[in-house]
């Protein structure tokens, strides 16, 4: 019996296999640890700095607010060798803000004037700062700054341009005041396209950025304003930043009522607050000399030019000059008025006349040389009116006109001085002194003489009597025998004024044609004069109870 042959059976399987499950798990598993790995290791860029001055490969920090955000990966040179390439990372959160405005600088220990910063750095090494970007697509190549910016894009407040003739002592950075509070600072400047003066760009943070208005005067702030004039001295700063590192300064002083300014409006820087709030008066071309004998020592260009204390002008230049007609010194001053700053009043209509300064110099417009610091010794020119002055007139000489002077008070005392001096120099004072002394002798010998002594004697004596007579008088008239009389006449006098009103009384009852009446009437008469007399004796002895010795005076 033969074995027989097994026959295989042929099984039906599935299409889909557990054994591929492994590889495609496997798989899976791998792209996203991939992915994780790629999305946690962040965005390699590039930045290019001029030098890696402090930049260490695998070390240096990129930090966003003191925030860590990236490292650098690597440092080589650019192409032509003028710069150098930072190789970085940085955190994936970042990806999202690498944008065409994503700016990137190095932070270094920094000291100068007034300003100190990235001090931790000393320590730490330096680090690469980064301000996040909005606008754009992403990217991956920057050129990083030269230094750190000074305003970020989320600070808040307007831009504003300011001319100058100079820089002054300010830089990028300098900060701004507004009445000694720090609002601002400058951001940068450079020289205008016709090298006459620099245009300066300034930011002024929020909310103080609507302070400044349309009329608002700039003035340079820096270390410390000293002035030294005929005005005075006078001496300002604004803070120990501004007298270290320097400083700019704005105020509303014209008006407050003045629109806002326009973002990136423009400005005249002045320098100082002085010529800031000095009034931009229209200014004449036409220039005036005036010519001094005296010393002009303190006089310098520049000197305020005034009439009756207020300025109307500066001096533009002094100088000396010898004229060989004379043979004399002469100081020519050239100065230059505003006459705006003159308000002609009490004209009857707009087209009436005003008066020139010809007008004015022959009512007595004169020009003086004063004084206007004693400690200094700064001088100025002052004009006035002096009608009771020599007549004098204006004249052209040149493109000049010339105006009269007159000395100043130091010269006409000297000149009067020096003519009393003269006069006294002239007179006869040796013939004076041997008559002074000629009549001092005689004086002399009258006062010693034996006349004048026996008259003085004899004066003496008689005042001796008469202090003897007051006395006398003087007890006679306290006696008590006057005093008596003085009561007696006044007791009289009483009487006297009652018998008259009885006698009144019984007149009362007669006819007036009667004869006794008229008799009456008659002695009522005569009793009222004797009794005016008695009263009017009475008081006249006690106002002089002398009277009873001497008799009443005449």
């Amino acid at each position: 019996m033969q074995d027989s042959i097994p026959e295989a059976i042929t099984v039906k399987k599935g299409r889909f296999s557990v054994v591929w499950l492994i590889p495609l798990v496997a798989l899976l598993i791998g792209g996203w640890l991939t992915f994780k790995y790629l999305h946690e290791k962040g965005t390699s860029i590039q930045i290019e700095f001029a030098s890696a001055d402090g930049l260490t490969a695998g070390k240096t920090k990129i930090k966003l607010k003191d925030v860590v955000v990236g490292v650098v990966d690597d440092i080589t040179f650019s192409k032509d060798l003028q710069s150098v390439i930072v190789m970085a990372t940085v955190e994936p959160e970042m990806r999202d803000h690498l944008k065409k405005d994503t700016r990137f600088w190095v932070v270094r220990a920094h000291l100068a004037a007034g300003e100190i910063s990235g001090l931790g750095t000393l320590l730490s090494g330096a680090y690469i700062g980064m301000e996040p970007g909005e606008d754009g697509k992403r990217k991956k190549s920057f050129k990083g700054l030269d230094k750190p910016p000074a305003l970020l894009i989320n600070d808040q407040g307007r831009k504003f341009s300011l001319k100058a003739q100079s820089l002054h002592s300010f830089v990028a950075g300098t900060p701004i005041y507004y009445r000694r509070l720090e609002v601002g600072e400058v951001l940068e400047y450079s020289l205008n396209q016709k090298g006459s003066g620099f245009d300066i760009e300034i930011f002024i943070r929020a909310p103080y950025d609507k302070l400044v208005l349309e009329n608002s005067l700039f003035w340079n702030a820096s270390g410390i304003d000293v002035n030294v004039s005929a005005d005075g001295f006078s001496m300002r700063t604004e803070s120990m930043v501004a007298l270290l590192q320097g400083g700019l300064s704005f105020d509303n002083l014209a008006s407050k009522d003045a629109p806002q300014a326009e973002t990136g409006a423009v400005f005249k820087l002045f320098a100082s607050r002085e010529k800031a709030t000095e009034i931009d008066y229209k200014r004449s071309d036409q220039l005036y000399r005036l010519y001094f004998d005296g010393s002009a020592r303190g006089l310098s260009i520049g000197a305020p030019v005034t009439l009756r204390g207020i300025t109307l002008g500066k001096v533009i230049d002094v100088s000396l000059e010898y004229d060989l007609n004379d043979s004399s010194f002469k100081i020519p001053v050239t100065i230059e008025f505003e006459p705006d700053r003159l308000n002609i009043i009490g004209k009857e209509s707009p087209h009436e006349e005003v008066p020139t300064t010809s007008d004015l110099v022959e009512l007595g417009l004169r020009a003086q040389l004063r004084t206007g610091n004693i400690l200094t010794g700064q001088m100025l020119i002052d004009f006035d009116m002096y009608p009771d002055a020599s007549p004098m007139t204006a004249y052209q000489e040149d493109k000049f006109i010339v105006l009269p002077t007159i000395p100043t008070s130091i010269d006409s005392i000297k000149h009067s001085l020096i003519a009393i001096i003269e006069k006294i120099g002239n007179m006869p004072l040796e013939e004076i002194a041997v008559n002074l002394n000629g009549t001092i002798e005689g004086v002399n010998t009258l006062v010693n003489s034996n006349d004048v002594k026996e008259i003085l004697l004899n004066i003496n004596e008689s005042s001796v009597q008469l202090n003897e007579t007051l006395g006398s008088v003087n007890t006679l008239v306290n006696s008590s025998d006057v005093k008596e009389i003085l009561s007696n006449i006044n007791q009289a006098s009483l009487q006297l004024k009652s018998t008259l009103a009885q006698t009144t009384i019984v007149a009362e009852g007669l006819s007036e044609d009667s004869p006794v009446y008229q008799e009456l009437v008659r002695t009522l008469r005569e009793l009222s004069g004797a009794s005016r007399a008695l009263r009017q004796m009475a008081e006249y002895l006690e106002r002089h109870p002398e009277a009873l010795l001497k008799g009443k005076s005449r």
